[in-house]
């Protein structure tokens, strides 16, 4: 999705994530661009596989989990340790 289509009303549900690394404009390219894109779930299934993106997700989905139940924990001691004041 363009920034012009970001500010329009969904017509439907467009699953993007942000992904991180290097990205290619052509096949033929031999060096990449290197950012953060975001990509729709869509591209990703039919660039990658559907196998291979629902392990990722997985994976990212248990990673977060983790995450937020650390957080909370953190929150709940009085820790800030990096966090938001």
């Amino acid at each position: 999705m363009g920034p012009e289509d970001r500010s329009q009303p969904l017509q439907g549900a467009v699953i993007e994530y942000i992904i991180h690394g290097y990205f290619y404009w052509r096949d033929t390219d031999t060096n990449g661009t290197y950012g953060a894109w975001w990509v729709p779930l869509r591209r990703l299934v039919k660039q990658l596989g559907q196998e291979y993106v629902e392990e990722k997700l997985q994976e990212f989905e248990q990673e977060m989990e983790r995450r937020k139940t650390d957080a909370i924990a953190r929150a709940l001691e009085g820790d800030s340790s990096g966090d938001e004041q």
